[in-house]
């Protein structure tokens, strides 16, 4: 138990009796040292939470109470924990305006009678905080020791969390390199209402890349450390309660986070060999051997998803700094998605239902991703060409679907892509006919092209002799400078009549 006020008064050995009105929490503060000064501002000396012992040869007989209440606000204000007023040597009593001031800057005034000796108080603080201190590193000892025993057991990083949790009464959460919180069953969470704010702090350290820890007082003051060398941060671990952590908490702490980094290590070296199956996974599946590598996933991996799934490519996945860890966070359920490196980007085989994490990891990162959809007896080559293709179509942070695309069809693709500027620019040259010349050759070349440069339909839809049609689309290639001639030069020009819609 730490030294306090209290613990000095219920000691009947010395003459203490405090005069000041007081909150009773005041007199529970934990003392860290006792000082003793008859200057009128002590305070450079001082440290917060000590307890000051004075002769009052500061104060006059009747002091000014406008001096007194700066005296006791200055110690106030500086964290001190209690003013001890000895009486018998210059004052007979406290002076009245020392105690109303205590009392109005809520800083305990204690009498000290009878001449008592001020070592003794030192030395009876100083036993006490020497024995607390011992209790601590005893009790700092022992839970290092529960801590290395739980990091042998099965599944030991969550073992070390929860007992750190234990013995801390604390809540723990465990972040990966990226900043995405680890779920793990059975551990205490942070409570909602401070876990945002946990979180920010948590992405701000990792943004840094360098080994630090923080304290956040808006959260409890929980402590947030990272895990991991600096430029090698494997994640953070935060560390929260009702009270801030004291020192042996605090050292507690470091050594779990010592212990943790070495389990995340062990656990990256494992996700490094198992991307790489995963890899191999794609290839046997890509080389039309589905079931050896529905039994390769099924042993090594924990399964794949059942068709019908769908293919999604995530571009450039791997240029990206911790995005890989972040995939292997959000794939943890391989039957339910399931992604492998494939060059430079990411292959994801997803279920049904689970496009939804995948277009929130596009949307959180800035990614572009496709999708295609693969049934029973489809050839994924050809839906992996489709995803690729959808997502060299989708913007930053976005998700799209191939059969978006194809219900668009080829004009639809073209005007995605700008070619409503080529048509534009292949019919310019009707720019210089009248206008009702130039309506009068667009009407009839679509009523051509739609008949399928059949004469006399098209001349009937229109209500002319089939020669004025002949007529017209030979004044339209002239203009244009095109024979229409050929079904190619007839397909340009009907997609330029459809792009300038």
């Amino acid at each position: 138990m730490p030294a306090t006020l209290r613990t000095l008064l219920d000691d009947r050995s010395f003459p203490l009796r405090v005069l000041s009105r007081r909150d009773d929490e005041a007199l529970d503060r934990p003392l860290s040292w006792v000082h003793s000064s008859d200057l009128l501002d002590p305070t450079p000396y001082l440290e917060a939470g000590n307890l000051l012992l004075t002769n009052g040869a500061q104060f006059s007989a009747d002091p000014d109470a406008a001096d007194a209440v700066a005296y006791c606000r200055r110690l106030r204000a500086h964290g001190v924990a209690g003013l001890g007023f000895a009486t018998d040597i210059i004052h007979d009593r406290v002076p009245e305006a020392v105690v109303r001031a205590g009392e109005a800057a809520d800083l305990p005034i204690v009498e000290i009678s009878d001449r008592a000796p001020f070592i003794r108080i030192i030395r009876f603080v100083a036993d006490i905080i020497a024995a607390d201190g011992a209790a601590r590193l005893s009790w700092l000892l022992d839970a290092q020791r529960q801590v290395a025993r739980a990091a042998v057991r099965d599944d030991g990083l969550r073992e070390i969390l929860a007992t750190l949790s234990l013995l801390l009464d604390a809540w723990v959460e465990l972040y990966d390199a990226v900043g995405g919180r680890l779920s793990s069953p059975g551990l205490r969470a942070a409570p909602a209402e401070v876990e945002a704010e946990v979180g920010r702090d948590v992405r701000r350290l990792l943004e840094r890349r360098t080994a630090a820890s923080l304290v956040v007082p808006s959260a409890g003051h929980a402590l947030v450390q990272t895990i991991g060398q600096s430029g090698r941060l494997r994640g953070v671990l935060a560390v929260g309660g009702p009270e801030p952590l004291d020192p042996a908490g605090r050292d507690l702490v470091a050594s779990v986070v010592a212990l943790a980094s070495i389990a995340l290590e062990q656990q990256r070296s494992v996700q490094s060999a198992l991307r790489g199956v995963r890899a191999g996974v794609i290839d046997l599946l890509l080389d039309g051997q589905g079931d050896t590598a529905r039994r390769v996933a099924e042993s090594a991996l924990g399964g794949l998803p059942v068709e019908p799934y769908l293919v999604g490519v995530v571009r450039g996945a791997g240029a990206r700094p911790g995005l890989l860890d972040e995939l292997d966070l959000v794939s943890s359920d391989p039957s339910r998605l399931f992604s492998a490196e494939r060059d430079d980007d990411v292959v994801v085989l997803a279920a049904d239902g689970a496009a939804s994490a995948l277009a929130a990891l596009a949307e959180r990162r800035g990614l572009s991703v496709g999708t295609a959809r693969h049934d029973t007896g489809d050839d994924l080559a050809e839906a992996l060409r489709r995803a690729a293709h959808a997502a060299r179509d989708a913007g930053v942070g976005a998700l799209r679907a191939y059969d978006e695309l194809a219900g668009r069809g080829l004009v639809g693709a073209l005007r995605d892509h700008g070619g409503e500027v080529l048509a534009r620019s292949l019919l310019q040259p009707l720019d210089a006919l009248p206008a009702v010349e130039r309506g009068r050759l667009r009407d009839s070349a679509r009523v051509w092209l739609d008949a399928n440069g059949a004469w006399d339909p098209a001349a009937r839809s229109l209500g002319i002799h089939r020669h004025t049609l002949r007529a017209r689309i030979a004044q339209l290639e002239q203009v244009l400078g095109i024979d229409l001639s050929s079904f190619a030069a007839r397909a340009e020009l009907w997609a330029a009549l459809e792009l300038e819609d």
